[in-house]
C-alpha cells in the first residue's frame, strides 16, 4: 500500500530509487493498459484499480517470485480474469513463479501447478494440481452401497437422506461403480468433512 495522496507518477519516481532494475515504461504501459490516470491520487481509485496499481508495481521491476494474499480478493470477474491472465503470462517463463494465496479456488485452479491446502495451521495436501484431480473422484449412490467399499478406499463421506455422495481414490474404486470428475474445491470440501465419514 501506498499513502493514499500520491498519484501514479510519484510511484513511479519512488519505485525508481527503490528498485535497480526498475523499469519505468512497463510500468506506465501497464499503467495505461488498466485505465490509471498517472495524476490521479490513489485514493481516488476502486479496490480493482489500486490492485490493478500494486500487480503493475509488481510487474515493473523483473522480479522472479511474485508472493500475493488474496489477489483477486473484492474484484468484479472481468478485473479478476484480467489480473490471474496476467500472472499466467508471467510465468510462462521457466525462471518465474507465484506463490498465491486465496481463498477463491477457481482462481487456483486456473493458474496454479500445485496446490497446498492449509487447514487450522495444518497442511491437509500439498501436490501437483493435475495429479490431485486424477487421484481422485467422487461417487454418488446409497450409503451402504458407498459403505461396500475398501474402507482406505474412502477419503469422506457426505450422508444424505435418500442419496450419499463419497471422495474416493478413483484407483481403488471396482470397476462397477460410477465415479464423477471432481473438482479441486470438491476435494477441499470433502476434506473438511472427514471427521463426518463413519
Amino acid at each position: 500500500g501506498f499513502p493514499e495522496e500520491l498519484c501514479v507518477n510519484d510511484v513511479n519516481y519512488i519505485m525508481k530509487s527503490v528498485y535497480n532494475k526498475w523499469d519505468s515504461n512497463k510500468f506506465f504501459n501497464y499503467a495505461d493498459n488498466f485505465y490509471l490516470d498517472r495524476k490521479s491520487k490513489i485514493k481516488t481509485f476502486s479496490t480493482g484499480m489500486k490492485m490493478k496499481l500494486e500487480i503493475a508495481i509488481a510487474l515493473s521491476h523483473e522480479a522472479r517470485l511474485l508472493v500475493l494474499d488474496e489477489v483477486t480478493n473484492g474484484l468484479d470477474p472481468s478485473a479478476r480474469m484480467e489480473i490471474l491472465d496476467m500472472l499466467l503470462e508471467f510465468i510462462q517463463a521457466e525462471d518465474r513463479a507465484v506463490l498465491l494465496s486465496s481463498h477463491i479456488i477457481g482462481d487456483l485452479e486456473k493458474i496454479c501447478d500445485y496446490i497446498t491446502f492449509i487447514h487450522k495451521g495444518e497442511i491437509i495436501f500439498s501436490e501437483n494440481k493435475d495429479d490431485l484431480l486424477e487421484k481422485y473422484a467422487v461417487i454418488n449412490a446409497d450409503t451402504d452401497r458407498i459403505r461396500e467399499l475398501d474402507e482406505k478406499a474412502v477419503i469422506a463421506l457426505d450422508k444424505k437422506s435418500f442419496s450419499s455422495s463419497a471422495l474416493v481414490y478413483r484407483n481403488l474404486i471396482p470397476d462397477s461403480f460410477e465415479t464423477e470428475k471432481t473438482t479441486i474445491e470438491d476435494i477441499m470440501l470433502y476434506y473438511l468433512k472427514r471427521g463426518e465419514k463413519q
